[in-house]
């Protein structure tokens, strides 16, 4: 297992900054220790996580608070347990942009006093990181005092204005945590204010920083000569989709991204924001269990059955409200071309839709809000967070070329001298293309630029299966109001329409899979998988 030296070493942190702002956490931590009761204990891994909190930078420059956290993650880092690995993970996820803990899979994976050191710990390292956000290493904190409501840092150092108010710009978590606010004064000069209520908070410095970045050389600065330039952006590759990495390792930093996107579009939904907030949790949902079944290989034989089941019943919930939300954009889009006769069917077959759909989003909202949801959440957390159960020997290398072919194999066997004309055939076909899209996805970090040759004609041809199923299911939710008075004339003229659209639609779908079927796009994915080596 390595220890913080060598990370530090293997991902090439700027040193320097890292001890400035460990070492500013922990004067921090000191001043405010008995103050907020915290543990002795915690202040070792304050210290590790201000040395780590750069650490995916060199890998990943914007998204470098997610990758670090994913280093941290992966390496058994010789001074950490499980329990205290997942703290300093959370730590360098935290440490930029706003902090929205129930986004974080490895804050999802602690318990309550786990996620309440780990923010308590992030709050005090966003205040310090802030403190050298010039990455000059010449702010000194002075003292701690209290204020009317809450503390002052009284700073020193040529720097010293910019860095206060950049840390207090990010100590919006420790008023959070702490319930006060932190002031600034440069010694000898005048208080520099926390930002007023409303004001931008550090995600927009954040964006504007790229992630750390040093801040503009004021004017008359010399600029870095333009080699130094290109040595300072040089980055590392990703680690988890080498070739050689093992494959487990490749999910568990997919499963927790598809994770973190599935609870923004969470965030959304709560919130009914538009209808692509359902969609997009949906898919999140079909790419989780997805991954699941490429991982199976690598784990515990069994064990990832229960959280496939989980995400199964989440979209069993979320798919009764996309499917109306479809139905009633397009219904709504081609109202005014359906025949003024029946256009007062129209509204009511657009009315019944709505009060369908409201009673599924009641539905959905109460899955989401369920004890039993919030325990899967910190259950399928734990699994993708932890190494245990997994099987790290085998490479992507070694399974990533036959299961892309095997899957486009199960894609080509759906045309039997020509392709299904059945509806439910033709839904088989679309799920077959889309797993295909999503293994290739799962490798297409490894596969690089070929990737997109392969996974663009897909799409485009898994689209067009789309709006035929669209179709399909459109015939299903109308069936029940087809007989009915006040809206079966409206249904009739509807899918008038739309059988018309399906008949084109069938017509263009053969020279679409000759795109996917032909020699050509063979050969394409025969490159994709030499290049695994």
């Amino acid at each position: 297992m390595p220890d913080v030296n060598e990370l530090l070493d293997t991902y090439r942190v700027d040193v320097a900054h890292a001890r400035q702002v460990a070492d500013l956490a922990l004067e921090l931590f000191d001043a405010v220790v008995e103050r907020y009761e915290l543990l002795p204990a915690q202040r070792r891994l304050l210290e590790i996580g201000a040395l780590l909190h750069n650490v995916g930078m060199t890998t990943d420059p914007p998204e470098h608070h997610l990758v670090g956290r994913d280093i941290v993650l992966n390496e058994g880092i010789e001074q950490l347990s499980p329990r205290e690995r997942a703290i300093v993970a959370c730590m360098v996820a935290f440490h930029r942009k706003k902090v929205r803990p129930q986004l974080e899979p490895a804050y999802l994976a602690l318990g309550r006093r786990g996620q309440r050191d780990a923010l308590r710990l992030s709050a005090i390292l966003r205040v310090a990181d802030g403190l050298d956000y010039s990455q000059s290493q010449t702010t000194r904190l002075l003292a701690v005092t209290p204020a009317d409501d809450g503390l002052m840092l009284t700073l020193s150092g040529p720097c010293a204005a910019e860095d206060g108010a950049r840390a207090i710009a990010k100590a919006d978590l420790w008023q959070k945590v702490f319930g006060e606010p932190l002031y600034a004064r440069v010694e000898g000069t005048e208080t520099l204010a926390p930002p007023p209520s409303g004001a931008p908070d550090a995600a927009a410095a954040d964006e504007a920083e790229g992630g750390g970045a040093v801040a503009p050389p004021a004017p008359g600065t010399p600029e870095e000569p333009a080699a130094d330039e290109a040595e300072e952006v040089a980055l590392l590759k990703p680690w988890y989709a080498a070739p050689e990495a093992p494959l487990a390792e490749l999910g568990r930093v997919l499963l927790r991204r598809h994770l973190r996107r599935l609870r923004l579009a969470e965030r959304e939904v709560r919130a009914d924001a538009p209808i692509e907030s359902v969609h997009d949790l949906r898919v999140a949902t079909r790419r989780l269990r997805a991954t699941l079944r490429l991982l199976t290989p690598v784990f515990t034989p069994g064990g990832l059955r229960a959280s496939s089941k989980g995400l199964g019943r989440l979209a069993g919930v979320a798919g009764p409200v996309r499917d109306r939300d479809v139905l009633l954009a397009d219904l709504e889009e081609r109202a005014p071309t359906l025949p003024a006769g029946v256009q007062p069917a129209v509204a009511a077959l657009i009315e019944r839709l709505r009060e369908e759909r409201s009673t599924a989003f009641t539905a959905l909202i109460a899955f989401l809000e369920s004890d039993a949801y919030a325990a899967f959440l910190r259950d399928f957390a734990t699994l993708m967070n932890e190494h245990d159960g997994w099987d790290n020997h085998p490479r992507v290398r070694d399974l990533a070329g036959s299961t892309i072919w095997r899957h486009y194999e199960i894609l080509r066997a759906h045309d039997r001298s020509g392709l299904p004309a059945d509806a439910e055939e033709l839904h088989a076909m679309r799920i077959d293309g889309k797993r295909l899209r999503y293994v290739l996805e799962f490798f297409a970090e490894t596969l690089g630029s070929h990737a997109d040759e392969v996974i663009k004609p897909l799409m485009a041809f898994q689209d067009h299966l789309g709006v035929l199923n669209d179709i399909s299911v459109a015939r299903h939710i109308l069936a029940p109001h087809a007989d009915d008075p006040q809206t079966g004339p409206a249904v009739t003229a509807y899918l008038a329409q739309r059988e018309q659209q399906a008949a084109h639609l069938g017509a263009d779908l053969p020279a679409r899979w000759e795109k996917l079927s032909g020699a050509a796009y063979r050969r394409k994915l025969a490159t994709c998988l030499v290049s695994l080596g």
